[in-house]
C-alpha cells in the first residue's frame, strides 16, 4: 500500500507543479515566475512526492526511499498529463519547448543541474526554517535564468503536443531524461560534498 500512497502523492505533485506551469505561461514572464513557486509551495506544504524536492536526500535514505523516488517520476508524470491534456496549449508553450528542444545535450545537463542546486536550497530551508522564503526566491531564480526543472518540463511537452509528435516525440523525451539526469546529480552536490566535508574535518581515530 506504500507503494500506491506513493504514486497518488507524487501524482498530486505533478498537478500542482502542472498548475504552477500554467500560470508561468498565462502571464508575463518575471509575474509568472513568482507565480509558478504555488506549485512547490503547495508540495512542501501538503508533503506530495516530486521527484526534484526528493532525490536530493538519497544520499542519507535506504534503498526504499531510492525506489520510492523513482517512483515518484512516474507519478508525477501523470498529473502532468492528466493536465497538459485538459488544457488546450498555452500561451507560447510550443514555441517554448521548441526552444529548449534547441538546446545541446551538456548545455541541458548544466540547466538541469543548477536547477537541481537551487531546488535542493529551497527545499531544504523550508524543512531547517519552515519558511516557503526559500522557495519564494529560488524557484524564481531557476525560471529566470532559464534552468531546466524536469516535471515543469513534462508538462510543458505534454501541453504542447510535443512529446507526442511523430518528429519531436523522442527529441523531447530523451530532452526530459537528460533533465532528470541533470537534476538529480544538481540536487546531489550540495549533500555530496557537505558529507565530504564533514568527514574530512572529523579526525581519524589512531
Amino acid at each position: 500500500m506504500k507503494y500506491l500512497s506513493e504514486l497518488i502523492k507524487s501524482f498530486l505533485a505533478g498537478l500542482m507543479i502542472s498548475l504552477g506551469g500554467i500560470a508561468f505561461l498565462s502571464n508575463e514572464r518575471v509575474v509568472g515566475a513568482l507565480l509558478f513557486t504555488v506549485g512547490l509551495c503547495t508540495v512542501v506544504f501538503f508533503k506530495l512526492s516530486l521527484y526534484t524536492g526528493k532525490v536530493g536526500y538519497l544520499l542519507e535514505n535506504d534503498k526504499t526511499y531510492c525506489l520510492m523516488t523513482l517512483l515518484s517520476i512516474c507519478g508525477n508524470f501523470l498529473g502532468c498529463l492528466f493536465v497538459g491534456f485538459a488544457k488546450s496549449p498555452i500561451g507560447s508553450v510550443v514555441e517554448i519547448c521548441t526552444a529548449k528542444l534547441g538546446k545541446s545535450i551538456p548545455s541541458a545537463l548544466f540547466d538541469g543541474f543548477m536547477c537541481g542546486i537551487l531546488i535542493y536550497v529551497s527545499v531544504e530551508i523550508y524543512k531547517k526554517k519552515g519558511t516557503f522564503l526559500g522557495i519564494l526566491v529560488a524557484i524564481p531564480a531557476f525560471i529566470l535564468c532559464g534552468f531546466e526543472h524536469s516535471i515543469a518540463d513534462m508538462f510543458y511537452f505534454v501541453n504542447s503536443r510535443l512529446l507526442f509528435s511523430s518528429e519531436n516525440g523522442p527529441r523531447s523525451a530523451l530532452f526530459l531524461l537528460v533533465i532528470i539526469v541533470g537534476n538529480a546529480i544538481g540536487g546531489l552536490l550540495i549533500p555530496a560534498l557537505l558529507k565530504t566535508s564533514e568527514q574530512l574535518e572529523t579526525p581519524k581515530k589512531q
